[in-house]
């Protein structure tokens, strides 16, 4: 018999095994259908915030007839901007679905009106922390965390079982090398692992109905190099030759170290190596200083506005107690004064962010997740993209609410018409996948090379 059909008889002796080991497939099926749950949530969560960004647009019309109402005829500009609510709204890729990332913890629509950005901008920072804690249970999830746990209950016993049965005497005895026999189980196993990553991401892609595009082979590619990495440290843990109880040890804290302890004490060193403002206390410091403004003399004000706005400098003399740009141009500098630790907050999240994409090499766990998140166009950067989109979005109102403000145009019913809208959808961020891809690569050749190693520097012992 040649070591093909050899191969083969093997292959065959182990599916019998695996579909007589009930618990093993009652674990196959319990990971399956809880991926199966992944996807529900994750579509689920997604048509959930795509109904209520589909609901906005109606809200601000009705916000506009209740304004026409209010406002029959002609209307000052600046009643219009302080009650008039329109929305700067992040709509989601379809891919969003298989991989939330920051998606459910980060805003994904801020609601505006011409008073000061920040405020509004910062007003969803909290979120609830036992949501976060929780975190979200998506096919990525399932895939990243809970996979490898399928893999060490398939594999901590890959020779030592035949061993502490007192089979392995016997199997050696045949025309059977240790390579083929170890490498026919690892076949079997690896098959049936990737087999139903497969199928849940093609369940995943079709359910969320995700275009058929370049994206749909790098997260097959980085599924299948994540389980590559797992049956690599099996590998690795079977040339040691301990028995099936250490076996398991070993491999549970291995799944400890790398999903667990290594994420959670990077996170915590980055937090403390990269310390960034909270966005409450930039919003507290431009409350303090818009309500400064009601104080200060109105020339002061102004003049400080008509230094960064010099092309409003000749407008009327204000001489009224209120008067809307008066109003507004506090506000606008209530912005101002806090530009600098908004900016800090935008930076110091990027470079935490970045912190992470340079150590994430150390645990194939984040590195996975975070590249599967740029897949998704749900990572941190693409959050603050939207913030930026949603800052020039309140820069446009203003510029187009100073005209009436300034020149004291009055505002007419068909001028809703002519308000700037907002839009921002999703991109991926594929040079971050990319980048995780490689990283993926090099821990899959790296542990691989060292259970091959470990097995050819190991003779193989029967008992």
């Amino acid at each position: 018999m040649n070591r093909f059909s050899l191969f083969r008889l093997l292959l065959s002796y182990e599916w019998q095994h695996f579909r007589a080991a009930r618990g093993l497939v009652v674990l196959t099926g319990l990971l399956l259908a809880t991926g199966l749950y992944g996807i529900y949530y994750g579509t689920t969560e997604i048509e959930r915030q795509r109904q209520h960004l589909a609901a906005l647009p109606e809200l601000t019309r009705h916000n506009i007839d209740e304004l026409k109402g209010k406002f029959p005829g002609d209307a000052d500009a600046g009643d219009i901007g302080y009650y008039h609510t329109t929305y700067a709204v992040h709509h989601p890729d379809a891919w969003a679905a298989l991989s939330l990332g920051q998606r459910d913890l980060n805003p994904y629509y801020v609601k505006l009106r011409l008073l000061g950005l920040q405020g509004q901008l910062y007003a969803a920072d909290n979120v609830n922390p036992v949501k976060s804690l929780s975190g979200n249970f998506d096919l990525a999830f399932v895939l990243v965390y809970l996979l490898p746990l399928l893999v060490i209950a398939l594999s901590f016993n890959l020779l030592s079982s035949e061993r502490e049965q007192g089979i392995l005497p016997l199997l050696l005895a045949q025309p059977v090398s240790p390579t083929l026999l170890v490498g026919a189980k690892l076949a079997f196993r690896l098959a049936l692992v990737l087999g139903l990553a497969w199928l849940l991401s093609a369940i995943g892609m079709l359910w969320a109905g995700v275009p058929l595009d370049g994206r749909v082979g790098l997260w097959l590619s980085m599924t299948t190099l994540y389980t590559l990495f797992w049956f690599g440290v099996a590998l690795v843990v079977t040339a040691l030759q301990r028995n099936s109880a250490v076996n398991a040890v070993t491999l549970v804290g291995a799944w400890l170290l790398l999903v667990v302890l290594v994420p959670s004490l990077l996170n915590l060193w980055v937090a403390a190596a990269r310390p960034v403002p909270q966005g409450l206390e930039l919003t507290i410091r431009q409350r303090e200083e818009i309500h400064a403004g009601w104080d200060r003399p109105k020339t002061q004000t102004m003049n400080r506005f008509f230094a960064l706005y010099p092309k409003w400098r000749d407008t009327a003399t204000i001489r009224e107690r209120f008067v809307w740009r008066w109003y507004y141009a506090f506000q606008h500098l209530g912005d101002q004064s806090v530009q600098p630790l908004a900016a800090a907050y935008t930076s110091g999240l990027q470079e935490r962010y970045n912190l992470v994409e340079q150590l994430n090499l150390l645990s194939p766990a984040i590195n996975t997740q975070t590249s599967l998140n740029a897949l998704a166009g749900t990572d941190l950067p693409t959050h603050l993209h939207f913030q930026q989109s949603a800052r020039a979005y309140h820069d446009a109102l203003r510029a187009f609410y100073y005209p009436f403000l300034f020149k004291q145009v009055a505002f007419t019913h068909a001028d809703y018409a002519r308000e700037p809208t907002h839009t921002f959808t999703s991109q991926p961020e594929l040079l971050t996948a990319y980048g995780g891809l490689r990283k993926l690569l090099l821990s899959v050749a790296v542990i691989v090379a060292a259970g091959l190693l470990l097995l050819r520097s190991r003779a193989i012992q029967p008992r």
